[in-house]
């Protein structure tokens, strides 16, 4: 899973690993490793309390990537909760250099039920939209879960 985390995710938008081994013992964290016929084909990390869930991660290894595994993980995670699902993404910024890979992202999640839940913020540098897949999603909710998930798992006050 490491080394796919790492492959996955630029590092500006990556947590320490050892943070999110540590983090497992949290209620509040969800990590699912997903393999087909004993191969490991990808893991979703999620932050979660009764109000929603936080996609904070998910990955599928490149090796397998369009033969319809994410998909796959999305269905399973949303079978999983009732509350509403939210997700981070980058912005579709047409100047990005990765603008094609961006698209392809946006693409994937609208496919996969996730409408724009109308705010964008930025961390490290990078900036996000946010998208959801439910009903019920209140932004003060999802700013609460991160307080939370900060204290509680990253040890952090602010």
């Amino acid at each position: 899973m490491k080394r796919l985390y790492k492959r996955s995710f630029p590092q500006k938008e990556r947590l320490p690993f050892r943070v999110l081994k540590r983090s497992i013992c949290s209620p509040l964290v969800i990590w699912y490793a997903y393999y087909d016929r004993g191969c490991f084909v990808g893991f979703a990390y999620l932050v979660a309390d009764s109000s929603l869930a936080y996609l904070f991660y998910l990955a599928v290894d490149e090796t397998v990537r369009s033969k319809g595994y994410g998909s796959a993980i999305l269905a399973d995670i949303a079978s999983k909760f009732s509350q509403p699902i939210v997700l981070d993404m980058e912005e579709c910024d047409a100047h990005a250099k990765n603008f094609k890979q961006r698209l392809r992202r946006k693409t994937f999640y609208e496919r996969n039920g996730f409408v724009s839940a109308g705010f964008k913020a930025a961390y490290n540098g990078v900036r996000y939209e946010s998208w959801i897949r439910g009903t019920n999603f209140e932004k003060d909710k999802l700013l609460a879960l991160f307080k939370r998930y900060r204290r509680e798992v990253l040890g952090k006050r602010k």
